[in-house]
């Protein structure tokens, strides 16, 4: 029992470190071309729901599917209404599992992670590394799954666990309970339609009972998304609530069904038993409750969005990283992509000043004081916007807009360098316990970036000849000012943990005025040739 607990325990850690890389390197495949490629699939109904029916019989695991899904739309690569047809049909396709009764994908999975792994650590076919990276992440996660299945297969085989399931069998509830808390662990519907057969022929279960047993997976699968996703937010854990939600409906209406079928003494079930054998009853009623999966997650679609929208809002990065100026149409005209490249900086570069207002004792109440959230959904549009650069340099320019588009470029890099350095500086003042002439050398430090920050934005979005000669003025080596502030806290006697951070954010300063002056001659050059 030890050895199972430490498979389970060993398949989670593994599971939530394939979702978590999942959607880490999809970020790296947020290009254009891949997001067109999938819009491309998904926007057919019918297709979506072939592509997402083969995922399920790949996986064996709607659950994986929609955390994979999860992870494109927190990336962007899929919108929501597109991915929910997806998950619902990928439901359809684990019934195959128990159809076969057995499937051992841990020899496939163990040759993906070994390849996958070798070809990112030696950097085989280095083009390709974002999608082994994807192929890595995706085979850790089904690692994890089959592990979590390992630790909780031979429970049928216990002998403890059929006294236990004898003891439950006069209940009529307690099969959909049994099957709603091994699907909690399991992870897997079809394991459980597995678990109802192997109970129905060892004559443990009763034929209805091995039926109920299904129908119980679909509220475990509610409960097991709860406990899954409770390290998501916004988007990606719609996704899984959906899931969820589907297969509780389901699960609870055939459930239902059932119920009323015996205490009524209609007698479909017996009937259906008596065309077929009891084995294949229990897959055809897995089937049913797949399918039933499948019909309300489509029906719900209308409305699904604004209830999952309310259980779960949209994260704060979710805002911040979704572009607000650029988008595929825009590159089919050179000329008015790079003025909206231009606005979609301007909004990073806004977005920057924020970041640095959350360690500024005079700031706005409704701006979002969250550095984490800030920087996470910076570091998303920064990723949209490179994907829209180096999308429009792959198109046939003219020599004047080819220009404009590596000047952005080269903009985007010190955008990119400013918003690293200041969140590196606001976790630096954050973190560190000032007091006295170091909490004062702070806050001058925080104040002073700040209005070298509020004139470059100034110059940038007004065009002001005034404001860009300030920004420069501004912008002038501080060198000798910083050393003078770093002997002073020296001569000063400052606690040596205070002075080693105060060090650390005189640094970022200097290269933060550095960078502002960088864009600020950018700025500069950029008006001269108008």
């Amino acid at each position: 029992m030890t050895e199972l607990a430490a498979l389970f325990l060993a398949g989670l850690s593994l599971f939530f470190t394939g979702v978590s890389g999942v959607r880490g390197r999809l970020q790296q495949l947020n290009g254009r071309r891949v997001r067109r490629l999938l819009a491309r699939v998904t926007d057919r109904p019918l297709l979506a729901g072939m592509v997402g029916a083969l995922m399920g019989a790949i996986t064996q695991s709607a659950s994986a599917v929609a955390f994979i899904l999860s992870g494109m739309v927190a990336t962007g690569m899929v919108s929501m209404r597109r991915a929910l047809p997806v998950v619902a049909s990928s439901n359809v396709g684990t019934a195959l599992l128990v159809f076969l009764a057995a499937a051992d994908l841990r020899l496939a999975v163990l040759y993906l992670i070994g390849l996958c792994g070798l070809a990112v650590n030696f950097r085989i076919a280095a083009r390709f590394e974002a999608i082994f990276g994807v192929l890595f992440s995706i085979g850790l996660l089904f690692f994890g799954l089959s592990l979590m299945k390992q630790a909780f297969q031979p429970l049928p085989g216990f002998p403890e666990f059929q006294a236990f399931a004898t003891f439950l069998k006069g209940w009529d509830f307690a099969p959909i309970l049994l099957g709603a808390a091994c699907r909690m662990f399991i992870q897997s519907s079809s394991a459980i339609g597995v678990i109802a057969i192997t109970l129905e022929k060892g004559g443990i279960f009763s034929e209805t009972q091995s039926i109920l047993l299904i129908c119980g997976a679909g509220p475990g699968v509610a409960l097991a998304s709860l406990f899954l996703s409770s390290n998501l937010k916004g988007a990606p854990r719609q996704i899984i609530i959906y899931q969820g939600f589907i297969n509780l409906l389901s699960g609870t209406l055939l459930s239902g069904l059932i119920l009323f079928d015996s205490e009524a003494g209609l007698g479909a079930v017996k009937r259906l038993i008596a065309l077929v054998s009891p084995s294949q009853c229990i897959a055809l009623v897995f089937l049913a409750n797949m399918i039933g999966c499948l019909l309300i997650g489509v029906a719900v679609l209308p409305w699904v969005e604004r209830l999952l929208r309310r259980l779960s809002p949209p994260a704060p990065e979710e805002n911040i990283s979704r572009p607000v100026f650029i988008h595929d149409e825009a590159l089919e005209v050179p000329g008015t992509a790079v003025d909206l490249a231009a606005s979609e900086q301007l909004r990073l570069f806004e977005y920057t000043i924020q970041l640095l207002d959350c360690v500024r004792s005079e700031r706005s109440a409704s701006q979002l004081d969250n550095p984490a959230a800030l920087h996470a959904g910076i570091g998303e549009l920064t990723g949209e916007v490179r994907a829209f650069l180096d999308e429009l340099v792959s198109r046939q320019l003219d020599s004047e807009i080819s220009k404009a588009v590596l000047v952005l470029e080269r903009r985007q890099e010190h955008l990119a360098a400013l918003e690293e350095s200041v969140n590196q500086f606001v976790s630096t003042r954050r973190t560190g316990a000032f007091a006295g002439r170091a909490e004062e050398l702070m806050e001058r430090l925080a104040e002073s970036m700040s209005l070298m920050f509020l004139t470059a934005r100034d110059a940038w979005s007004g065009g002001d000849a005034l404001d860009l000669d300030h920004l420069l003025k501004l912008t002038e080596d501080r060198g000798n000012l910083m050393e003078r502030i770093r002997a002073g806290c020296q001569s000063e006697q400052v606690a040596h943990d205070q002075q080693s951070a105060l060090f650390y954010a005189t640094t970022l300063f200097e290269r933060t005025v550095w960078l502002l002056r960088q864009l600020g001659l950018s700025l500069r050059a950029e008006r001269l040739e108008r």
